[in-house]
């Protein structure tokens, strides 16, 4: 197994931020609240630094997969975002250095090229396929760490990453809507009956794509390479699956979830797939300061909000995280300041009625069947509603 990339040493002089907000204090010891259960409910304690899927005690004593395991260590990172002393007891440092040895029990040395597995590897499993957008989560984690952080061995790995979903192309021209990247590597498993290209493995690789060009600059290695390669998955989906294709103002959504083999086109709006294209603008607006990004952002941010007002609950938590990361992301970028009030009262409000509601009397998400790839999402939804928004800009 490959060593992960190690963490810096401890941040000195971290200091409280005297201006934080009643918002912001709230959901610090909510996050903290629901962090702690996370690691006493999930956390497997065999040396491992990996996590169950479902609480332990409930029977099953399988390692979590890749996905759910992404979202404890993206929980994890949201927490490291807030300020120290809003969060008592929470040590950054030591919680990421055991992040990112569970995360070393996915990796696979061996790949052609080297990628995660959807499942611990040997000796502790048995490994799995190797989905792109489940690469992608571990790359924006990396990316993010490296934002908070500067360790560039977090950057060089979310590097090794994006070169991965570089190879997931569909370069048969013969196909419906020519190009995408697969949702599972091709060739094995179920990249064998399954080469379905969704809005979920390409905008989530071109946000991290055009973060590492952000970092590093078109004149590092490979810094053109990945901002083609990521404008190439960025335009596979608004010609495939954005609604607004036909229309007066395309490529400002809703999107549709993935387009199979034969054309068919699986039309289901998940809260998800709004999210990384909001994202995926936020960063073109960024990095090459066209004006149509930041417009094309705010749209579909204001379509998600309308179409999903008073359905959230109906989406998974772990959906939902996504897009409202992606929201606060544009939050720093957008100048409209009732766009910015939204965005805030949108996740504040959802945050508030999981809490009342959707928390059981151990602080598990959700009541009735909790498990780590929905609690560890609302981990982070608390934890980024307790960042200073001047900060929202660090998020991947």
């Amino acid at each position: 197994m490959a060593p992960e990339p190690p963490v810096p040493s401890p941040a000195s002089g971290e200091t409280a931020n005297s201006g934080a907000t009643s918002l912001q204090r709230e959901n610090a010891k909510r996050a903290l609240t629901a962090y702690d259960a996370m690691q006493a409910h999930f956390y497997v304690k065999d040396g491992t630094s990996l996590y169950y899927e479902a609480p332990r005690g409930e029977g099953s004593k399988a390692y979590a997969a890749l996905w759910p395991f992404t979202r404890a260590l993206a929980a994890t990172l949201d927490l490291e975002g807030v300020e120290r002393a809003l969060l008592p007891g929470f040590n950054s440092y030591r919680s990421m250095v055991d992040r990112l040895k569970g995360l070393g029990h996915y990796w696979d040395a061996h790949g052609n090229p080297a990628a995660y597995d959807s499942g611990v590897t040997p000796p502790h499993g048995h490994g799995g396929d190797k989905y792109y957008d489940d690469n992608a989560w571990v790359g924006l984690a990396l990316v993010q760490h490296d934002r908070l952080r500067s360790v560039a061995s977090s950057r060089k790995r979310a590097a090794e990453l994006f070169a991965f979903a570089l190879t997931g192309w569909d370069s048969n021209p013969r196909h419906p809507s020519p190009g995408g990247l697969f949702w599972v590597k091709q060739g094995a498993g179920r990249g064998l009956t399954d080469h379905t290209r969704h809005t979920i493995s390409n905008a989530p690789n071109a946000e991290l794509g055009f973060h590492l060009h952000e970092l590093t600059g078109s004149s590092a290695f490979d810094g053109d390479a990945q901002h083609t390669g990521a404008r190439n998955m960025y335009d596979w989906v608004n010609e495939a699956l954005d609604e607004s294709r036909a229309t007066a103002q395309p490529a400002t959504g809703l999107y549709f979830d993935n387009m199979q083999l034969d054309g068919n086109i699986d039309k289901t709006v998940w809260t998800y797939n709004q999210g990384v294209m909001i994202g995926a603008n936020v960063l073109q607006h960024r990095l090459t300061g066209e004006a149509q990004y930041l417009p094309r952002a705010e749209a579909i941010a204001h379509k998600a909000m309308t179409h999903f007002a008073g359905k959230y609950s109906a989406q998974p938590e772990q959906f939902n995280a996504i897009l409202f990361r992606n929201l606060l992301l544009l939050h720093h970028a957008t100048a409209d300041t009732a766009l910015k009030q939204s965005i805030i009262d949108v996740v504040s409000a959802y945050a508030d009625q999981a809490w009342r509601t959707r928390r059981d009397s151990n602080n598990l998400f959700p009541k009735g069947g909790p498990r780590l790839l929905k609690h560890a999402a609302m981990v982070q939804v608390f934890a980024l509603l307790a960042w200073a928004p001047a900060q929202y800009h660090k998020l991947a």
